[in-house]
């Protein structure tokens, strides 16, 4: 298959995020989304943040771009302080930790 520059391909207005499309990547053509495309570089994700308050054990995050089959990847501003149960549903994550001494920041992406 011979090289093609981006410049040579037909433009599209706009791809949903299921369409596939061919990338070439080291000299072989594989297929993608337009979704993971848009993944690519840290976009495609949306970012929450909360507190759980010292003494705390629980933590609810509330957003319309959560779904029940969403990715979750959990951080906290404290080393080691993760969460011990996670339950996603439309809407909402619900984050349990163990109790803290002092307030834990927590972020998380959706994508």
């Amino acid at each position: 298959m011979a090289d093609i520059k981006i410049s040579q391909l037909s433009s599209a207005s706009s791809l949903t995020g299921a369409e596939v499309v061919p990338v070439v990547q080291s000299g072989s053509t594989v297929k993608t989304t337009a979704q993971d495309i848009a993944n690519l570089g840290g976009g495609g994700y949306t970012e929450l943040t909360g507190t759980l308050t010292a003494g705390s054990t629980s933590l609810t995050l509330s957003d319309a771009s959560i779904e029940a089959t969403s990715t979750i990847d959990i951080y906290t501003t404290t080393f080691g302080v993760n969460p011990t149960n996670v339950v996603v549903t439309t809407g909402s994550v619900a984050l349990t930790f163990e109790s803290q001494g002092s307030d834990v920041g927590v972020k998380v992406r959706v994508s």
